[in-house]
C-alpha cells in the first residue's frame, strides 16, 4: 500500500531538532513519506541561533513546482517564512498546483533564543484565512493579538476565519501542558499525558505541527488526530533529558 505524502515548507536547521528536518523525521515516524522545500538557511544547533540566510521567493517556489512535478500533495505544514506577505504568497503558490490543499500552518514567529522571524505581524489573520489549521503556542497568541483573553481570540479566529486552532499549552500561564483544540464552534481540551517525565526540547512545535499533520494525512478525523499528536510530541518530550528528542 502506497504511503500518503507530505509537503513541509520552513527553514533547515543543521542539528535536526527543528524544522524540515525534525518534520521529514516525524512524517517518517508516522509512515507518512516527506517531501521537504526549504524557505531558510538557519545557522544553529539546540541551543543558539547566529544567523538566518532567507531563500528568495523564486527559489522557493521552485521548490515547490518539481516536488508537484513528481508528486500530488492535499497536506501541506509549513513553518517559518520572514513574514506573513511570504506565507500568503506560498500558500497562493500551492493553491495553484492543487486549489483544494489544506496547509497546517505553524506560525513560528521567534526562537525561543529570542531570534525574531517575522519583520511585522500585520496580515497573518488573511494568512489563517487561507489554512485549514494553524498551531500557535500560547506566548504567540499573545504576540498576533495585543490584548483580550488568549482562548477568547481563539475562538474568534475559529469563527471568523474557519481557520482551525490547536493552541499549543506548553507556555500556559497556569497548566503547562494543556493544549486547546477549536474547530467548527466546539473546543476540545487536551491535558497532559500522566506518569510521563517530560524535558524542555529544541523544536517541538515543529515536530507537534508535523505529528498533527501526518495523522490528517492518514485520513484520521481532527480530534483524534489532535489526541494522537500530542501523544506522540509527549513521547518525544520524554525520551531523553537532552534538548535533542528521539523520535520513536
Amino acid at each position: 500500500m502506497e504511503r500518503p505524502r507530505v509537503l513541509v515548507v520552513a527553514g533547515y536547521d543543521p542539528s535536526g531538532g527543528a524544522g524540515v528536518l525534525a518534520d521529514v523525521k516525524t512524517l517518517e515516524a508516522h509512515a507518512v513519506y516527506g517531501y521537504a522545500v526549504c524557505t531558510a538557511m538557519t545557522f544553529q544547533n539546540e541551543r543558539v541561533i547566529r544567523r538566518v540566510d532567507w531563500l528568495p521567493e523564486t527559489s522557493v517556489f521552485e521548490q515547490i513546482d518539481v516536488c508537484f512535478d513528481a508528486a500530488g500533495f492535499d497536506w501541506v505544514k509549513m513553518g517559518i517564512t520572514d513574514s506573513t506577505e511570504a506565507a500568503g504568497s506560498i500558500i497562493r503558490h500551492l493553491k495553484q498546483h492543487n486549489p483544494s490543499v489544506r496547509v497546517v500552518w505553524d506560525p513560528v514567529i521567534r526562537a525561543s533564543s529570542g531570534t525574531d522571524f517575522w519583520r511585522k505581524t500585520a496580515g497573518w489573520e488573511e494568512v489563517a484565512a487561507q489554512c485549514y489549521l494553524m498551531t500557535p503556542n500560547w506566548e504567540e497568541m499573545g504576540w498576533l493579538y495585543a490584548d483580550g483573553d488568549v482562548l477568547e481570540r481563539c475562538r474568534m479566529l475559529t469563527t471568523q476565519s474557519g481557520c482551525r486552532v490547536f493552541l499549543k499549552g506548553g507556555h500556559h500561564p497556569e497548566h503547562p501542558g494543556r493544549d486547546y483544540l477549536f474547530a467548527g464552534g466546539a473546543v476540545q481540551v487536551l491535558e497532559p499525558v500522566g506518569g510521563l517525565a517530560v524535558h524542555p526540547k529544541h523544536g517541538s512545535g515543529c515536530v507537534l505541527a508535523s505529528a498533527l499533520t501526518a495523522n490528517l494525512a492518514l485520513e484520521r478525523p481532527l480530534s483524534e488526530a489532535a489526541a494522537k499528536a500530542k501523544e506522540y510530541v509527549e513521547r518525544f518530550l520524554s525520551s531523553n533529558k537532552s534538548l535533542l528528542g528521539w523520535h520513536q
